[in-house]
């Protein structure tokens, strides 16, 4: 196989006029004011999106996420990967990282950044090798961490190896709320310092939240912190039942906690520096798509990218179409990246949303939102039912 090198995010530069579009859509739907900051920040911003297709669940379409360990120094209550349980003896070598992962992800003209996540990424011993060889391959390394690991040394080390920039999680500015939904006592105050040491080295900082029945109420003050950070991105996750939180289900929010919560932080984003985009919340965009009566949008607003947009890749090889869908459409120690991406029926089965059940298979926002996959997955076993928390109401279902 030819040793490709990634295309850079403005090839083709038609990439630019959707994350600008993208940009201007936000604005519009939410009367957010700091476009002009923003833009500023668009040598960053414009590498960390890295040709997205517009505006989706995890932020952005498309882009691969590769969970390189199973390891973790911490075991979160919410975990999906049932990270730090285990010593994942199936992992990727460096050789298969390299050969059968990095190598064969920049034959894929849709991806550009690669994001390495766990467990946590930064006990894995080869992955400051790992980066630096995606990034000699072209991509745009982004790093998923629970921020408790680097030093001032480990973030010196993530940035001569290429690293664009962190994704954090902070869950609580409360220590004992934090520390316990993390199991690590001093894991917050650990968190903070790490997400310095990053921004010290001039990295694209995201912050990563969990909503949940512990922090609902807390929520404005945690992305007023980010904010103050001068946060890049505010990735806003919901609580799913996967993995362990299997274990912790009552921690998912209901629907009208879901409603609430994208009514506030709709009116929060209006004057913060980064943008809000939820993980497991289509509906969030659907909202205020209807309240905004925008209409057609849906060539820029994806909402749900399972299989659509996110390209997970475990740490044995497996690809699932999202983190909290356990479904595989292929192993990358025998199949490639482009095989699974274009062919995979599970892949292709999630891009047609004539598919779906029930209200989501009816929804006038179906094209724009789609239900969250996973959430329908793990509360009924069927991917393609109807989301079962959906956040609208009957007379937003049924809007045209």
């Amino acid at each position: 196989m030819s040793q490709k090198t990634v295309k850079p995010f403005y090839n083709p530069p038609s990439l630019l006029v959707k994350q600008l579009r993208s940009a201007l859509l936000i604005r519009k739907l939410t009367g957010w004011t700091k476009l002009p900051w923003w833009t500023t920040q668009a040598g960053k911003i414009f590498q960390i999106a890295a040709g997205c297709q517009g505006v989706g669940c995890f932020g952005y379409p498309v882009h691969p996420v590769w969970e390189v360990t199973a390891r973790c120094n911490l075991t979160c209550d919410h975990c999906h990967a049932r990270a730090g349980e285990s010593e994942c003896p199936d992992e990727l070598t460096t050789v298969e990282a390299k050969e059968r992962v990095i190598d064969p992800l920049a034959q894929v003209d849709d991806f550009k950044s690669l994001i390495f996540s766990g467990g946590e990424p930064l006990v894995r011993e080869d992955i400051f090798e790992l980066i630096a060889h995606a990034k000699m391959r072209g991509f745009y390394p982004i790093i998923a961490t629970n921020a408790t690991l680097i030093t001032p040394t480990v973030a010196e080390q993530l940035k001569n190896a290429g690293t664009l920039g962190i994704a954090a999680s902070i869950d609580s500015l409360k220590d004992e709320v934090h520390d316990a939904f993390r199991k690590k006592q001093g894991a917050l105050k650990l968190a903070k310092e790490g997400i310095a040491n990053a921004a010290a080295e001039g990295m694209y900082i995201q912050i990563n939240i969990t909503a949940s029945k512990i922090n609902k109420d807390e929520l404005p003050e945690i992305i007023a912190f980010a904010d103050d950070l001068r946060a890049h991105v505010i990735l806003l996750y919901q609580f799913i039942p996967s993995g362990r939180g299997q274990e912790n289900s009552g921690l998912e929010l209901s629907s009208d906690e879901f409603r609430d919560e994208i009514l506030r932080i709709g009116a929060q984003q209006k004057d913060l520096h980064p943008v809000i985009a939820p993980v497991g919340l289509p509906e969030y965009w659907a909202l205020h798509n209807v309240l905004k009566n925008e209409g057609k949008t849906s060539d820029v607003l994806r909402g749900c990218i399972c299989g659509n947009g996110m390209f997970y890749i475990k740490p044995n090889g497996d690809v699932w179409p999202c983190a909290f869908v356990p479904l595989s459409g292929g192993n990358l120690r025998n199949t490639t990246p482009t095989d699974i991406w274009k062919d995979s029926d599970l892949f292709k089965s999630l891009r047609n949303r004539n598919n779906l059940k029930g209200i989501c298979g009816e929804c006038s926002q179906k094209e724009v939102c789609g239900g969250c996959r996973a959430r329908s997955y793990a509360m009924t076993g069927d991917l393609f039912a109807e989301d079962p928390k959906c956040a609208l109401t009957e007379l937003e279902r049924r809007r045209r």
